[in-house]
């Protein structure tokens, strides 16, 4: 259980994070899964650009003999954030992403504290973690303090599933014969085409509506606007979508009590943050190809190398048709097809508290 409160039983951990929704779960999963730990989050607000890069180099080019780190924590934190870091006396500090990197060395060099980086950042190397929680598909090097993942860690466990579903119980509809969809929006990494995939959403409403299945719905923070009215528009004449948040009418995150509550969740391609929460929670998921086919001799991303390990190792399936679509959705809910539970998370944490004992 998150904490603020310092030297409480227990081991401690501080989590720097930079707010951004995805940065944080990958941090908070892995914290939080260290048996008995004590966590402290510290937020800042530092983003990539001529601050942040100078503090990043400097960082960098000391090798790590960093000699005021107090002084260069001051970039991001008030003097009271930098007390209660130092009064917690963390045994590791764990941020994700380029802007919390370097803090969290500084973090780790001010209190003693072994630091775990989420994700490979910019211009720093990654030996001067203890250790580094890497998807494959960043291509990491094999380095002791190296832990290659397929996907982000995440805050998925069947304690937060359960509290979830409790927590949601009395706004979500009766019943278990439910498909979530769960829909992102664009992205600097990945295409998303709002027809593609309000079409694809209309053929699992139709055939909600002849089976007796319901659906669930709702979409996030980087969803168009545009698509949102959208969905707003049909959801009076598909009387199958049972329930549905949007986000910027109702800005609050319903995926895990989504998750514990439906056989299966179907998500849009664009979100690797959202497609590692609900293969950890064991739904698949059935990823719906978010943007339009593409030249198949263009050479794949980041993004596209992560879905391609994802499924290739038996965590979740891809359509990129709505026919398709439909036809893995069937095999799916029938039980024709399963999908393990993704324990990247569990992983993560078993390596980091392996450390802590050392």
């Amino acid at each position: 259980m998150t904490s603020d409160k310092a030297k409480q039983p227990g081991i401690p951990i501080a989590v720097i994070s930079d707010g951004k929704p995805g940065h944080e779960n990958q941090s908070l999963g892995t914290a939080e899964r260290v048996p008995n730990s004590n966590v402290i989050l510290l937020r800042h607000k530092l983003r990539e650009g001529l601050k942040e890069g100078l503090l990043r180099a400097q960082v960098g080019l000391s090798g790590g003999r960093i000699v005021h780190p107090r002084a260069l924590l001051r970039y991001a934190f008030q003097e009271s954030e930098i007390n209660r870091l130092v009064a917690h006396s963390p045994r590791a500090v764990i941020a994700a992403g380029t802007p919390s990197a370097s803090l969290c060395i500084l973090a780790g060099r001010l209190t003693g504290a072994k630091t775990c980086i989420c994700m490979k950042p910019s211009m720093l190397p990654l030996s001067m973690f203890d250790l580094a929680i890497v998807p494959a598909h960043d291509n990491p090097p094999d380095e002791p303090n190296i832990l290659r993942t397929l996907a982000a860690p995440n805050r998925v466990s069947p304690e937060n599933l359960a509290k979830e579903a409790d927590r949601w119980w009395d706004e979500l509809p009766a019943g278990d014969r439910i498909v979530s969809w769960i829909i992102g929006g664009p992205s600097a990494s990945a295409r998303f085409d709002e027809t593609h995939v309000l079409g694809g959403l209309l053929e699992t409403l139709v055939w909600a509506r002849q089976h007796g299945w319901q659906v669930w719905l709702s979409t996030a923070r980087r969803t168009p606007v545009s698509l949102e009215e959208g969905i707003a528009k049909i959801a009076r004449g598909y009387p199958a979508l049972t329930w549905m948040l949007l986000w910027h009418r109702d800005q609050r995150n319903p995926l895990y009590a989504m998750f514990a509550r439906s056989r299966l969740a179907i998500v849009t391609s664009d979100s690797v943050s959202m497609i590692a929460e609900a293969a950890s929670a064991g739904k698949g998921p059935l990823v719906y190809q978010a943007g339009a086919s593409t030249d198949p001799s263009a050479k794949p991303s980041k993004h596209d190398r992560m879905l391609e390990n994802l499924i290739e190792a038996g965590y979740g399936a891809q359509a990129s048709t709505s026919n398709d679509l439909l036809e893995k959705m069937q095999r799916l809910i029938t039980g024709k097809e399963e999908f393990p539970v993704l324990n990247d998370t569990d992983k993560a944490a078993e390596r980091l508290f392996e450390l802590l004992r050392d």
